[in-house]
C-alpha cells in the first residue's frame, strides 16, 4: 500500500511543471502535499493516475511501476478523488457511488448483490445513504464531494489520491470531510492528499511536502510543519 515517486520531472512542451521531486508515504500513512497554484500538484497526480506517461523518474503503487499497470489494475490499486464540480448527467447519488463498486467487473457485465451491497455500506459511512435517489446535480457542493469520496471507498483501493476535497466548501463541510478523511487513514488505507487548507491537512496527517515551482521545498512531519515559520506565514496568515 505504499507510493513511491522518485526523481520525477515532468514538462509540457519547454515548461517544467515538476523537477525532480520525491517522497515515499508508507503503507497507511496519510501524506498532505502542499502549494500554492500552479505549483505541479495537478500534475503529479495526473502523471500517478497514468494520464501522463512522458515523464522522467519513477512512480510505483503497492510495489508496482504505474508504466506497466493496465487501468484496470491501476484502479484496484488507487481510487482517485478529484476537486467537485457539476457533473455532466444527473446520475443518482446511489448511481454514481455503484460506478465505484462496479469498477472492476468485467465489460458489459451488470453489477450484482455484492456491489450493491458495498455502494449502500459506502454511502452509509459517509452519511449520504438518504439521498440515494437523488441526482448528483441536484444536491449540495459538499454532498457531492461525499458523494465522491464514497464512490472511490467503493472501489475497495488499497491507495487514495484526494484532490483538494476542501475547496468551495462551508467550515462545518470541511470539517466533516477531513473527519472521514481520517477516520479511513485510520482503518489502514494510504492517502495522499493534495490540499490549500494546511492548517486542516497538516492536522490530521502523519507527514508532510510543500511543493512550489514544481519542486519540494519542505519536507516532514506534519506536527513539524504545522509549527514551522514558513507555513505559518505562506499558508495559514500567521
Amino acid at each position: 500500500m505504499s507510493i513511491d515517486v522518485e526523481r520525477l520531472s515532468f514538462s509540457y512542451g519547454a515548461h517544467p511543471v515538476l523537477r525532480d521531486v520525491s517522497f515515499r508515504a508508507e503503507p497507511g500513512q496519510l501524506v498532505a502535499v502542499l502549494g500554492p497554484n500552479g505549483a505541479g500538484k495537478s500534475s503529479l497526480f495526473r502523471c500517478m493516475l497514468g494520464f501522463l506517461p512522458h515523464y522522467q523518474g519513477n512512480i510505483s503503487l503497492c510495489g508496482r511501476d504505474v508504466r506497466h499497470l493496465p487501468r484496470r489494475e491501476l484502479a484496484r490499486l488507487a481510487a482517485y478523488i478529484p476537486q467537485s464540480s457539476q457533473p455532466l448527467f444527473d446520475y443518482t447519488v446511489r448511481d454514481t457511488v455503484l460506478m465505484g463498486a462496479a469498477g472492476g467487473l468485467e465489460p458489459l457485465r451488470q453489477p450484482g448483490r455484492q456491489q450493491l451491497e458495498t455502494a449502500q455500506r459506502m454511502m452509509e459511512l459517509v452519511g449520504i445513504a438518504p439521498l440515494a435517489d437523488r441526482g448528483i446535480r441536484r444536491i449540495s457542493g459538499g454532498e457531492r464531494q461525499l458523494t465522491l469520496i464514497a464512490r472511490a471507498l467503493a472501489q475497495q483501493a488499497r491507495i487514495l489520491l484526494m484532490d483538494e476535497p476542501s475547496m468551495g466548501l462551508s467550515p462545518i463541510m470541511v470539517n466533516e470531510i477531513f473527519s472521514i478523511i481520517q477516520e479511513v487513514s485510520d482503518s489502514g488505507t494510504t492517502v495522499l492528499l493534495v490540499e490549500q487548507n494546511a492548517k486542516k491537512a497538516l492536522s490530521i496527517a502523519d507527514r508532510g511536502y510543500v511543493l512550489e515551482t514544481g519542486n519540494i521545498v519542505l519536507e516532514g512531519k506534519a506536527s513539524d510543519l504545522l509549527n514551522n515559520d514558513s507555513i505559518k506565514k505562506a499558508y495559514l496568515g500567521e
